[in-house]
């Protein structure tokens, strides 16, 4: 599986695929989510889908697209973990490293952190490359760093709910909400709604549903809004936003959501989703 993750990606995602759904990704015909977004990762130029998923550099995008007003407010960029000067930032702030999922350091309190635990932990993720394990090559080339936000609180959730709407040939159609987010187990409620917030708990696999209550966003519509100007370019992409107290605020662009090996939906969702994705002609 090692050498396969270096030098055969696209045959270790037919590992990881197979191994995940008992049957083999149609590289000729795809068709529904999960084949659709493997195709595009192995078949098309995804150069700015490395600019995108760069949670420093998605920031040149989010301003070129006009909506810099979404961008959470930025504290610092260091190459180095040891560089990173905690007496200049505020007394809350998110830290993270921009090249992969996770490795989230949330700060609610300064003057109780162990700095020195915060900079191994960081500098440990910025060393591991991220893309390799589960075929995602987009990943490969961003150069790594750590960033230091603003943290988002909404008063009601440890985690404020992410909204992810799911874009397809540049038009929003589904919003899949992430709630009672626990960070560091990776635990969370997740729904799926149309653009309408008429609750899709039948696209669900069972496994993932629940009754979990999500409040339709007070701004849906700007939500929906930016996330058509950010997806224009895409054939599909998620686009990941937050709502405080109306304000609407930029999470991520994700392009291989789940590796795409999504199984928290149904194979019907997935194939309905998958529907609505035109492939452009291969580039590679």
């Amino acid at each position: 599986m090692e050498y396969l993750m270096y030098h055969n990606p696209k045959k270790l995602k037919d590992i990881l695929y197979y191994k995940k759904f008992h049957n083999n990704i149609n590289w000729k015909d795809p068709k529904d989510l999960n084949e659709k977004i493997n195709w595009l990762s192995f078949n098309t130029d995804t150069s700015l889908w490395t600019k995108c998923a760069d949670k420093y550099r998605v920031r040149e995008y989010i301003k070129e697209c006009g909506c810099e007003e979404i961008l959470v407010q930025l504290y610092g960029v260091w190459e180095k973990a040891e560089n990173i000067d905690f007496d200049a930032l505020p007394n809350k702030f998110v830290l993270k490293t921009n090249h992969g999922c996770g490795g989230i350091i949330i700060v609610r309190d300064k003057s109780v952190i162990d700095r020195e635990s915060i900079i191994k932990r960081l500098q440990r993720n910025l060393d591991t490359p991220f893309g390799w394990e589960l075929a995602e090559p987009h990943y490969l080339n961003i150069k790594p760093c750590i960033i230091c936000e603003e943290l988002l609180e909404d008063g009601a959730h440890a985690h404020p709910v992410d909204y992810k709407v799911w874009c397809f040939n540049g038009e929003p159609c589904y919003i899949w909400t992430t709630s009672d987010r626990v960070i560091e187990t990776h635990e969370l409620n997740g729904n799926l709604f149309d653009t309408e917030w008429h609750r899709l708990n039948h696209f669900m696999s069972e496994k993932f549903r629940n009754n979990v209550d999500v409040a339709k966003p007070k701004n849906l519509k700007g939500m929906l809004d930016y996330a058509k100007r950010l997806s224009q370019p895409f054939p599909q992409v998620r686009c990941d936003l937050y709502e405080i107290q109306g304000k609407i605020y930029f999470g991520e662009l994700t392009f291989t959501s789940r590796a795409g090996l999504i199984g928290d939906y149904t194979q019907e969702a997935l194939r309905i989703m998958g529907d609505k994705i035109t492939l452009p002609l291969a580039t590679k």
